[in-house]
Protein backbone atom coordinates (compact mmCIF):
# COMPACT_ATOMS: atom_id res chain seq x y z
CA UNK A 1 0.00 0.00 0.00
CA UNK A 2 2.95 2.29 0.62
CA UNK A 3 4.02 2.01 -3.05
CA UNK A 4 0.55 3.01 -4.22
CA UNK A 5 0.57 6.16 -2.03
CA UNK A 6 3.93 7.25 -3.47
CA UNK A 7 2.70 6.74 -7.05
CA UNK A 8 -0.45 8.73 -6.33
CA UNK A 9 1.56 11.58 -4.81
CA UNK A 10 3.89 11.68 -7.83
CA UNK A 11 0.92 11.73 -10.20
CA UNK A 12 -0.63 14.62 -8.28
CA UNK A 13 2.67 16.51 -8.36
CA UNK A 14 2.89 16.10 -12.15
CA UNK A 15 -0.71 17.28 -12.61
CA UNK A 16 -0.20 20.26 -10.29
CA UNK A 17 2.97 21.22 -12.14
CA UNK A 18 1.21 21.12 -15.51
CA UNK A 19 -1.73 23.15 -14.21
CA UNK A 20 0.45 25.88 -12.74
CA UNK A 21 2.22 26.84 -15.97
CA UNK A 22 1.96 30.54 -16.92
CA UNK A 23 -0.18 30.15 -20.02
CA UNK A 24 -3.63 28.76 -20.23
CA UNK A 25 -4.67 26.59 -23.13
CA UNK A 26 -6.99 28.03 -25.74
CA UNK A 27 -10.12 26.29 -26.91
CA UNK A 28 -7.99 24.33 -29.36
CA UNK A 29 -5.87 22.93 -26.54
CA UNK A 30 -2.64 24.72 -27.47
CA UNK A 31 -0.68 27.03 -25.21
CA UNK A 32 1.00 29.16 -27.88
CA UNK A 33 0.29 32.90 -27.84
CA UNK A 34 -1.78 34.28 -30.74
CA UNK A 35 0.13 35.71 -33.70
CA UNK A 36 0.56 39.48 -33.79
CA UNK A 37 -2.33 41.33 -35.39
CA UNK A 38 -1.75 42.77 -38.86
CA UNK A 39 -2.23 46.49 -39.34
CA UNK A 40 -5.74 47.70 -40.07
CA UNK A 41 -7.01 46.23 -43.29
CA UNK A 42 -3.85 44.33 -44.07
CA UNK A 43 -3.37 40.61 -43.93
CA UNK A 44 -0.54 38.93 -42.08
CA UNK A 45 0.54 37.30 -45.38
CA UNK A 46 3.43 39.46 -46.57
CA UNK A 47 4.07 37.54 -49.78
CA UNK A 48 7.64 36.75 -48.80
CA UNK A 49 9.30 39.94 -49.98
CA UNK A 50 9.43 43.70 -49.86
CA UNK A 51 6.62 43.93 -52.43
CA UNK A 52 3.84 44.20 -49.88
CA UNK A 53 1.09 41.96 -48.59
CA UNK A 54 -0.66 39.54 -50.94
CA UNK A 55 -4.03 39.96 -49.25
CA UNK A 56 -5.89 42.90 -47.79
CA UNK A 57 -9.38 43.59 -46.45
CA UNK A 58 -11.61 46.60 -46.96
CA UNK A 59 -15.00 47.25 -45.38
CA UNK A 60 -17.55 49.23 -47.36
CA UNK A 61 -20.19 51.18 -45.48
CA UNK A 62 -18.68 50.89 -42.01
CA UNK A 63 -20.05 53.96 -40.29
CA UNK A 64 -21.67 55.47 -43.38
CA UNK A 65 -20.39 56.28 -46.83
CA UNK A 66 -16.77 55.26 -46.21
CA UNK A 67 -14.24 52.54 -46.95
CA UNK A 68 -12.25 51.27 -43.99
CA UNK A 69 -9.36 51.49 -44.44
CA UNK A 70 -9.44 53.93 -47.31
CA UNK A 71 -5.75 53.41 -48.12
CA UNK A 72 -4.66 49.88 -49.05
CA UNK A 73 -1.29 48.50 -50.19
CA UNK A 74 -1.06 45.13 -51.91
CA UNK A 75 1.43 43.22 -54.05
CA UNK A 76 0.74 42.83 -57.76
CA UNK A 77 -1.50 39.77 -58.22
CA UNK A 78 -2.72 39.96 -54.61
CA UNK A 79 -6.33 39.66 -53.49
CA UNK A 80 -8.41 42.39 -51.87
CA UNK A 81 -11.41 41.12 -49.93
CA UNK A 82 -14.16 43.73 -49.86
CA UNK A 83 -17.09 43.28 -47.45
CA UNK A 84 -20.20 45.42 -47.43
CA UNK A 85 -20.90 45.92 -43.74
CA UNK A 86 -23.50 48.60 -44.42
CA UNK A 87 -27.23 48.34 -44.93
CA UNK A 88 -27.34 49.54 -48.56
CA UNK A 89 -25.61 48.58 -51.83
CA UNK A 90 -22.01 49.67 -52.41
CA UNK A 91 -19.40 49.08 -55.09
CA UNK A 92 -15.65 48.68 -55.11
CA UNK A 93 -14.67 50.29 -58.39
CA UNK A 94 -11.38 51.21 -60.04
CA UNK A 95 -12.88 53.08 -62.96
CA UNK A 96 -9.77 53.35 -65.11
CA UNK A 97 -9.10 49.60 -64.90
CA UNK A 98 -12.58 48.09 -65.43
CA UNK A 99 -12.86 46.75 -61.88
CA UNK A 100 -16.44 47.17 -60.68
CA UNK A 101 -17.74 44.87 -57.95
CA UNK A 102 -21.30 45.55 -56.74
CA UNK A 103 -21.94 44.37 -53.18
CA UNK A 104 -25.34 43.82 -51.57
CA UNK A 105 -25.52 44.42 -47.81
CA UNK A 106 -23.62 41.63 -46.05
CA UNK A 107 -21.88 40.43 -49.23
CA UNK A 108 -18.14 40.10 -49.69
CA UNK A 109 -15.98 39.58 -52.75
CA UNK A 110 -12.37 38.59 -53.37
CA UNK A 111 -10.89 40.78 -56.09
CA UNK A 112 -7.57 39.76 -57.65
CA UNK A 113 -5.50 42.83 -58.37
CA UNK A 114 -3.77 42.11 -61.68
CA UNK A 115 -2.56 45.67 -62.14
CA UNK A 116 0.97 46.94 -62.66
CA UNK A 117 2.62 48.68 -59.71
CA UNK A 118 1.20 52.13 -59.13
CA UNK A 119 -1.47 54.06 -57.28
CA UNK A 120 -5.13 53.70 -58.21
CA UNK A 121 -8.14 55.54 -56.82
CA UNK A 122 -11.11 53.35 -55.89
CA UNK A 123 -14.66 54.51 -55.31
CA UNK A 124 -18.18 53.42 -54.58
CA UNK A 125 -19.92 54.55 -57.75
CA UNK A 126 -23.19 54.96 -55.85
CA UNK A 127 -21.69 57.21 -53.15
CA UNK A 128 -18.59 58.77 -54.66
CA UNK A 129 -20.18 62.23 -54.43
CA UNK A 130 -20.56 61.68 -50.66
CA UNK A 131 -16.82 61.05 -50.35
CA UNK A 132 -16.77 57.25 -50.51
CA UNK A 133 -13.31 56.97 -52.06
CA UNK A 134 -9.95 55.39 -51.35
CA UNK A 135 -6.50 54.71 -52.71
CA UNK A 136 -5.00 51.35 -53.70
CA UNK A 137 -1.23 51.12 -54.00
CA UNK A 138 0.06 48.12 -55.95
CA UNK A 139 3.67 47.07 -55.38
CA UNK A 140 5.80 44.59 -57.31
Amino acid sequence: MKGFGLVAMLALAVIASACSSGSSPSSSGTTQPPPPSPSAGQSADSGGGAGGPTTASVQAGAGGFVFSPNTVTIAEGGVVTVKNVGTIHHTFTIQSKNINQVLNPGDSANITIDLPPGTYPFVCTFHQSQGMTGTLTVTD
